[in-house]
């Protein structure tokens, strides 16, 4: 619901283009710190409380969005709810792929995210229904509901077993030996490749999940929105259903390449756009590529590391999200105040092309999985 919305929220407090850039880079860096810490806490607390205390925070911020009257205090809840964020998003991914066997993995995670996008099939059009008809405050007070009853399902979920499943990598006893290495415990530096593609991928996506809403307002199209998060939603629905079994079985490298041209695609169309059958067709592109390459780096991400290590993937994937989006954040914002939307759109494809050549240049599978 706040996908759709937050960036409306803030500009209806005043802020510019780049004012919401600025603090969505402030979300994304307090998720990102976040994420950094949730290993050492893990070990400390179980996944379920941790995953709990992060679903609560959420709930709360969101309640005191729906009372905030100034673009300050709107900004620092935007830091809480970052936290939250890094923390539900890290270790209920976790949770999730626990429950997997390995030679699954890539199904299941597609299964997995489902959940995401039957979410993002309705919540944008009650979001955007809620806001127009009785305000952001109930708006604001629906979507906490809903957080809070993600809690109360967490309560009478049970935690999985530990695992004992060797990684996928021959490098364990390389990991094993530098144990004592303080960053080990935030990074590994096996996921660099896939990690530095996920950033450029983020940010080429910046310019739909971040500006859409503002976009669509500015030119007339607001009104349709919904439509939008319904067509990319079906779409990424469909894809996701066999993409994680394609990839179990033929390796992830066409997966990787078409789901990026995809997106790179979805933001030349909407540079484009002025009329709402447009801007549907660049939602269908945005969905085909979200739902190819999230689902495939993510699995590729957790295969490159122990049992043990499964946190700090999913950190590393999240991160990673989060800093392209966080950088993109800044960047596109400043591109739509300053050169308009079609030269931010077209940013973003240029960031999605990057993306293309760094994966053909430094992670094409070599064989593919029998």
């Amino acid at each position: 619901m706040l996908a759709a919305t937050i960036a409306l929220f803030f500009v209806s407090l005043g802020a510019t283009e780049s004012q919401v850039g600025i603090v969505a880079t402030l979300f994304f860096i307090s998720s990102i710190a976040t994420r950094l810490l949730i290993n050492v806490v893990l070990k400390r607390a179980g996944k379920k409380r941790v995953l709990m205390t992060g679903m609560l925070l959420t709930t709360i911020v969101i309640v005191l969005y729906g009372l905030a009257e100034s673009l300050g205090v709107a900004a620092v809840l935007r830091v809480f709810q970052g936290v939250g964020f890094g923390v539900i998003t890290t270790v209920s991914v976790t949770i999730a792929v626990d429950f997997l066997p390995a030679s699954r993995r890539g199904q299941g995670i597609g299964y997995f995210s489902l959940a995401h996008v039957i979410a993002m099939a309705f919540a944008p059009a009650l979001a955007l229904f809620l806001r127009m008809g009785y305000g952001f405050p109930s708006m604001f007070f629906a979507a906490a509901g809903f957080s809070f009853i993600a809690a109360v399902i967490l309560f009478f979920c049970k935690e999985p077993p530990a695992s004992k499943e060797p990684p996928e990598s021959s490098e364990t006893s390389a990991e094993n030996s530098e144990k004592s290495v303080w960053w080990r415990n935030l990074f590994s530096i096996k996921l660099i490749i896939p990690a530095g593609l996920l950033l450029m991928f983020s940010l080429s996506r910046t310019a739909d999940t971040t500006f859409i809403s503002v976009f669509a307002e500015a030119s007339g199209l607001l009104g349709h929105l919904s439509w939008y998060y319904v067509i990319q939603t079906a779409t990424m629905f469909a894809i996701r259903i066999f993409v994680g079994r394609f990839a179990d079985r033929k390796g992830r490298n066409w997966i990787l390449v078409l789901g990026g041209s995809a997106t790179m695609i979805s933001c030349i169309i909407l540079s484009f756009t002025s009329s709402t059958a447009l801007m549907l067709v660049g939602a269908f592109f945005s969905g085909l590529g979200y739902g190819v390459v999230a689902p495939a780096l993510q699995v590729w991400m957790f295969s490159l590391v122990t049992p043990e290590k499964r946190s700090i993937a999913s950190a590393t994937y999240y991160n990673f999200t989060d800093i392209g989006i966080g950088i993109g954040a800044a960047l596109m914002g400043y591109s739509a105040e300053y050169f308009g939307f079609p030269v931010m759109f077209r940013v973003g494809a240029c960031a999605g092309i990057l993306y293309i050549l760094g994966y053909i240049a430094f992670g094409w599978e070599k064989r593919k999985k029998a």
